[in-house]
This record gives C-alpha cells, sequence and structure tokens, in this order.
C-alpha cells in the first residue's frame, strides 16, 4: 500500500468518506487492502518472535554498561576518482594560501582571520573526500586562528569536530586521542564562556571530562575521569547550591575558600549570592548531567552518582516547569541513597525537600520512593521484593525509570550498600561434586528413621565427654602441689617488701 492509499484510509476510518458511491468502494478496497496488510505484518511479527524466543541472549556478567545517547554515525561516502584528485588539489591551494596569510614581512603582518577561512575550506575540502587525518589538523589549526581574532562560535564548533574527529581515529594510540581531544574540548568550553554561553560551556567541560574514558573498557573508573567529571557537575551547578554536595568524592568547590571556616553546606551569603550567578539556567541543561550520572552508575561510583543527581534537581526545580522529570529524579535521589546503604537520610530528603513540591506527592515516584524506603528500613523483605516487582502496583513507576536505576533498584539490600548478584559456576560445580562424593552418608540420612525428642531422664544418663579430665583432677595429689608451690622462689627476699609469703594464696 502506497503512502497516499494509507493515508486516505485511515482517514476515511476516522472520519467517515467524502459521500457518493464512489467514496464507498474506494474506502472498501482500501479496507481490504488495510487488512491484507496487517494480517501480513502481523504474520511477519509471529515469526519473528518465534524465531528471537528460540535464541537464548548471551550471558553477561557487567550488567548495565555505559553508552552515549549520540550513536556514532556511519563514514559517508568521500569522492574518489578524478573528483578526489581535483578537490584534494584544491585542499592544498587553500592549504598554501594559509600559510602565506600567517608570514610575516617587512610591509606586512599576519593575517589570522584570511588563514582561519583558508584552513577551514582546507578541512571541508579534506572532509569530502574522506581524509579525517588531515582534517583534524587543519580543523585545530583553522580553530586557533579563529580564537586570535575573536570568532568564538566558530572556534568552538571546529574544536569540537576536532575532537569528534579525535575520537573516532584508529591511526592514533588511544593515549595520544584522549589527550588531544579533551584539549580541543576543554578549548571548546573556553572559547563559549568567552561568549557568555555558560551552558554550552559546562557541556563540552562534560564532553572533555567523557574524553578520558574512550576506550576504557574496565570497571573501575579512572581517579582523573573521577575528578574532571565532577568538577563538569560543578559547572552545572555550584556546591553550594548542591543538596548532595558532601558526597562529593575529589576536589574542593571553587567556590569555598580553603582558608575560611566555611563549606559548601555552611556557606556564608556572600558565596551564596555569588553562586546563584553562576548557575546555568539554560533550557535542558539537565541533560548533560544526567548523562553523567548514568555514567557513575555504570562504574559503581553512587556517592558521586547522587551528588551529580542533586545538581539535575537542582535545575529542574529552578525551571519552573518541570514536574514528571522533577519527580523521577527524586526518586533517583532515594535509589541512590538506599544504594549505599543509608535509608534514614533518604527518609530525611524524602520529608525535608522531596514532598514540598504538591505536585511530587501525587506522582507515582513518590509512593515508589517511600515504599522502598520504609522496607530497607524496617528490613522487611517482603515489602521490599513487592515494593520493586515489575507487576506489582509500582510497575509503572519502575518501568519508567533508566535502565541503570532500574538495575540499582533491584540490587537494594534491607542491610548493606547494593551490590550485583553475580551467579558462579563455581558454586553449582562444588555442590554437585560434594553430593557425588558422599552418597552414602545420603542414603544413610534417608534410611534412618526420623531422631525423637529424649526425656529428661535419658538427658542426665547421657556421658558428656568430660568424664574423663574430671578422674584426672581427683587423682592429683594436693598436698604435693602445695609443697612445690610453697617452695617456690620468686626472686624478692628483700626486706622493703611489703607481702610475706605466707600471705600469698595460691589456691
Amino acid at each position: 500500500m502506497s503512502y497516499k492509499q494509507n493515508a486516505s484510509a485511515n482517514r476515511d476510518a476516522l472520519f467517515g468518506s467524502a459521500g457518493g458511491a464512489s467514496g464507498g468502494k474506494k474506502k472498501a478496497k482500501s479496507n481490504k487492502k488495510s487488512n491484507a496488510t496487517t494480517s501480513s505484518s502481523m504474520a511477519g511479527k509471529e515469526s519473528s518472535s518465534k524465531a528471537t524466543a528460540t535464541q537464548k541472549p548471551a550471558p553477561t556478567s557487567r550488567g548495565y554498561v555505559y553508552s552515549s545517547k549520540t550513536k556514532k554515525s556511519t563514514m559517508p561516502i568521500g569522492l574518489t576518482g578524478a573528483a578526489k584528485e581535483a578537490k584534494l588539489k584544491e585542499a592544498e591551494e587553500y592549504r598554501e594560501k594559509a600559510k602565506k596569510s600567517m608570514q610575516k614581512g617587512i610591509f606586512s603582518k599576519a593575517d589570522p582571520l584570511a588563514a582561519s577561512t583558508y584552513y577551514k575550506r582546507a578541512a571541508d575540502a579534506y572532509q569530502k573526500c574522506n581524509e579525517f587525518g588531515l582534517e583534524r589538523m587543519y580543523r585545530i589549526s583553522s580553530a586557533d586562528c579563529q580564537m586570535s581574532v575573536g570568532a568564538f562560535a566558530t572556534a568552538a564548533s571546529e574544536y569540537t569536530r576536532a575532537a569528534e574527529l579525535f575520537e573516532v581515529a584508529d591511526d592514533e594510540k588511544i593515549e595520544r586521542r584522549r589527550e588531544v581531544g579533551r584539549d580541543c574540548l576543554l578549548k571548546a568550553s573556553d572559547a563559549w564562556l568567552n561568549m557568555s554561553e555558560a551552558g554550552k560551556a559546562a557541556a563540552s567541560k562534560v564532553a572533555a571530562a567523557k574524553a578520558l574514558t574512550w576506550g576504557d573498557e574496565s570497571n573501575a573508573l579512572p581517579r582523573a575521569a573521577l575528578e574532571a567529571l565532577e568538577d563538569a557537575v560543578e559547572a552545572h551547578v555550584p556546591d553550594p547550591l548542591n543538596p548532595y554536595s558532601r558526597y562529593r568524592q575529589t576536589g574542593n568547590s571553587a567556590f569555598i575558600n580553603p582558608e575560611t571556616e566555611e563549606t559548601a553546606e555552611n556557606p556564608s551569603p556572600e558565596t551564596l549570592s555569588f553562586a546563584e550567578q553562576h548557575i546555568v539556567s539554560m533550557p535542558y541543561a539537565h541533560e548533560s548531567v544526567q548523562d553523567v550520572v548514568y555514567l557513575f552508575i555504570s562504574f559503581g561510583e553512587y556517592p558521586s552518582a547522587l551528588y551529580a543527581q542533586g545538581a539535575v534537581s537542582t535545575l529542574l526545580s529552578r525551571d519552573g516547569v518541570s514536574s514528571l522529570t522533577l519527580s523521577r529524579s527524586f526518586a533517583a535521589e532515594t535509589i541512590l541513597t538506599l544504594a549505599m546503604g543509608d535509608p534514614i537520610a533518604a527518609e530525611q530528603q524524602f520529608l525535608n525537600r522531596h514532598v514540598q513540591k504538591s505536585a511530587y506527592l501525587s506522582s507515582r515516584e513518590c509512593k515508589l520512593s517511600e515504599e522502598l524506603f520504609r522496607a530497607v528500613k524496617m528490613r522487611d523483605e517482603e515489602a521490599l521484593e513487592e515494593a520493586r516487582s515489575p507487576a506489582g502496583s509500582n510497575r509503572a513507576a519502575v518501568g519508567n525509570l533508566h535502565e541503570s536505576l532500574r538495575e540499582v533498584v533491584s540490587m537494594i539490600q534491607t542491610s548493606g550498600v547494593a551490590r550485583k548478584k553475580i551467579n558462579s559456576s563455581s558454586k553449582k560445580g562444588g555442590k554437585t561434586g560434594s553430593s557425588k562424593s558422599k552418597p552414602s552418608s545420603s542414603k544413610k540420612k534417608a534410611a534412618s528413621p526420623k531422631n525423637k525428642a529424649a526425656s529428661l531422664e535419658e538427658l542426665s544418663a547421657m556421658k558428656t565427654g568430660y568424664e574423663k579430665d574430671v578422674d584426672a583432677a581427683d587423682n592429683i595429689d594436693s598436698s604435693g602441689l602445695q609443697e612445690e608451690l610453697d617452695a617456690l622462689d620468686f626472686g624478692d627476699d628483700s626486706d622493703e617488701s611489703d607481702l610475706d609469703d605466707d600471705e600469698l594464696d595460691l589456691r
């Protein structure tokens, strides 16, 4: 069925035919065709579902693995043949012109504005030819020239493009890619700051921190990456405005003077007003910080994840329009606090901050959060399983959480911090081996009758096993032992001693 036929069929089904017998005939034909297509599509779905049901998913031991929201786009097909040679020749000409523009003479000076234009044209030409190594080099050269002439927006875009090329560069070592990519993104952040674009500058800082994790498949987050990510979180929300600033693991707040006695939890009024001026108020600024939360969760850094989630809630509570997203952020705070094994703190934040929002009181996330921390606080396993059950009353609230948070909910325990449950095959093997190695004991247990409860007379007549020790103690010569004890010399025969041997009772 074509697009027009499908649209007309849907329109006729909703509003009726246009009128006349012809409209009815067209409607009948279109309904027949639509029924045929729907039946074929349903058959295809059933066959595909049967095929997928037979396939077993591959087991994973790590659980949730962080992945960026933006998927890497496939490399476009570049020019080939004579067109590529002509474009490469054109790029060489632009490069030569850029070099001449930057040369100094007796009666001339360098022209970075013209050079930036030529470098950018050369980079665009190399991009069309799929010469990405040369493209990223001249992107950086163009951005450097644009920074010197004050074209900060174009410079930031060029630096960002160069960092994206370094992320997928196969001809460079991973350390080199991380170093240059992070440097380009930090320069892009500085360019946005020069334009008073605090939101874009903070987002570039987050991307620069993530550059330290490129190609990292380990289960531990490097210390340098953790510190850079927490600095990027503070670039969005200063620590004096973050309710979870005490959970920051590395570094110090840039808004707190270490020489004074004030802290991020108890700042001075001047510090608070200064922090208010530097909070990011750009729409959707919380999305980059929320992505950092998922990254922290994937590495098991729950304190840092809670610190970043507090920044997300602060940004959402200040925009004045967020209700559902803010409710989910509050629920994420409760879940991460419980994952750290602190139900008391989760209850305090729930009562002091979360329920102060009237929209949160009627949300599904509020019910889920309250049931979770009450079950953990009372150490009620059944209530905890019922609260987080995907088929229970909170199925909608649990289903709307992010994948990483759903995994954390499943790992919450009534005692201790959340840990992943990994089924080890060694335990199963050990159990089977022990059962095979002792077949006789199991048979004896099965054959022997159940033990009856012994009476009081039988229990008193039983031997305890200490009868031999009692008999050996009775056979000791007490008089000889006393004589040996009296003959002991402790080396204190001076007259200055206040104690006499007769006054010592050694029994």
